[in-house]
This record gives structure tokens, sequence and C-alpha cells, in this order.
């Protein structure tokens, strides 16, 4: 089995990738395994529900990862843009 491998820059990133890869599974998985004539309906019920899911977790990662940029200053600032008084002695 081909493998792959990816690189994420938060814990709500990977858990998005792994659940568009489940997604993704899931539907090839259903089409071949929906009884003939239903596979269709099947397939579409499968991507409303689920690809709504995955795209408010995609939106709620995409949030989340903002407010820990715009957090992330506050919580440790820049020791560069002190003044250094001790400079030139």
């Amino acid at each position: 089995m081909p493998t792959l491998t990816i690189e994420y820059q938060s814990d709500a990133e990977r858990l998005v990738l792994e659940q568009a890869i489940a997604y993704v599974q899931g539907i090839n998985q259903l089409a071949l395994s929906a009884p003939h004539g239903t596979v269709l309906d099947a397939c579409e019920q499968l991507a409303l529900n689920d690809g709504r899911q995955l795209l408010r977790d995609s939106l709620a990662a995409a949030l989340q990862n903002r407010v820990e940029a715009i957090d992330a200053p506050k919580k440790c600032p820049d020791t560069t843009a002190r003044d250094d008084t001790h400079a030139g002695s």
C-alpha cells in the first residue's frame, strides 16, 4: 500500500487532514458497497452530511489557527524589540 507524508502546522490542521482522508476512503467504500441503483443517492447523502462536517471542521481549524497566531505575540513578546541599554558599552 502506498504511503503519504503530510506536514501540518497544528493539531487542528492534522485532525482535518485525517478527516479528509477518512471522508475520501468512506465515500469510495460506499460507492463500491452500495446496492445497485442506490449508489448515487448513497454517495450524495454521505457527501452532503460528511462533506458539510468536513467543511465546518476545516473552517474551525482555520479560525483557531488565526486566534493562535494573534495570541502568540501576547504570550511570548519578541525580546529583540526591546531597547538594549547595554548596547555600545
